[in-house]
């Protein structure tokens, strides 16, 4: 058994809006995503939700906002941590590079739905790097 166990997930938002501000320009736009990341411990089950906000309607630099959150259900197993890692690692660390993936998914699907713009794939990040460069920040990444 594993010391993390991945008991599945949830959609807890999704939406699409556009921006009728946008002007196009000839460059490249930057919809400077923001992941947040939180977490419930409720006794041995633990819960950690995982959002992502990309693009803008206030100015005219984004053609849209896209916000994705996707909730994850994990269960610590004490016993099998030999390696004492401790729960708060494996939560903070593992967890979120699970779910990571199923947010990406999300928005690259809903930004292609949309039909107005190319599928928007959010970058792949290196989870335990970008929370140790934060420290104990809720916010992952930009």
């Amino acid at each position: 058994m594993a010391v993390l166990e991945f008991k599945g997930y949830s959609v807890e938002e999704l939406s699409y809006q556009k921006n009728r501000t946008y002007q196009a320009k000839k460059r490249e736009v930057d919809l400077n995503p923001k992941v947040e990341i939180s977490n419930t411990f409720n006794q041995d089950e633990i819960g950690v939700t995982v959002t992502v906000r990309v693009g803008s309607l206030k100015g005219t630099a984004a053609p849209f906002v896209v916000v994705a959150s996707v909730r994850g259900t994990f269960r610590y197993q004490s016993t099998e941590d030999t390696g004492h890692i401790g729960v708060d690692t494996l939560v903070k660390k593992n967890a979120v590079a699970i779910l990571y993936p199923y947010v990406r998914a999300l928005v690259s699907s809903i930004t292609n739905a949309s039909n107005d713009y190319p599928a928007f794939i959010l970058p792949t990040i290196n989870v335990a790097q970008v929370l140790d460069e934060r420290g104990s920040n809720s916010q992952a990444a930009d």
